[in-house]
């Protein structure tokens, strides 16, 4: 359908013609208006979508092996937007995990999840550094969340190894 002069609107007929209808000018300045906004509309996003897809959570996450464990590979999961970043980081040679958090208001709105083989996950809230123990030789995973709120971010990194 669409919105004609002085009120009229044309279909098509099932013969393949067009059809004029009579419609009040208030109908068909409605029915126009609501044809012109609806693309618009269907490429709206909620601002929860709109802020997770502003985050980058690839680019400077990775593995390597560790300068000082001739074994070992640190592991690090990071996700930044702007000038915000989080990062967990784990160290190989001493088996730590340094939690930064530039996000936000509050330096402890970050969360980590360290996976090491054989260990399970563990859990870690807020910035600063944690010394571990693992036994030597483990898979090892790190998991970065904005927070833990229902709108975060996460992403998570492997290719670490105790």
């Amino acid at each position: 359908m669409v919105a004609g002069r002085q009120g009229h609107q044309f279909t098509t007929a099932p013969t393949g013609g067009i059809r004029i209808m009579k419609l009040p000018r208030s109908t068909a300045v409605a029915l126009a208006a609501i044809a012109m906004a609806a693309p618009l509309l269907s490429t709206a996003s909620p601002a929860a979508a709109q802020s997770a897809s502003a985050w980058n959570c690839t680019s400077l996450s990775g593995s390597g092996p560790s300068s000082k464990d001739k074994d070992g590979r640190d592991v690090w999961a990071e996700c930044h937007k702007g000038n915000e970043w989080v990062r967990a980081y784990f160290r190989a040679y001493d088996e730590k995990v340094e939690l930064e958090d530039h996000h936000g208001s509050d330096p402890n709105s970050v969360v980590a999840y360290l996976t090491v083989a054989g260990s399970g996950t563990a859990r870690f809230k807020g910035a600063g550094t944690r010394d571990k123990s693992y036994d030597e030789g483990k898979a090892v995973s790190i998991k970065v969340c904005t927070s833990d709120s229902s709108t975060k971010v996460c992403h998570t990194q492997s290719g670490g190894k105790t």
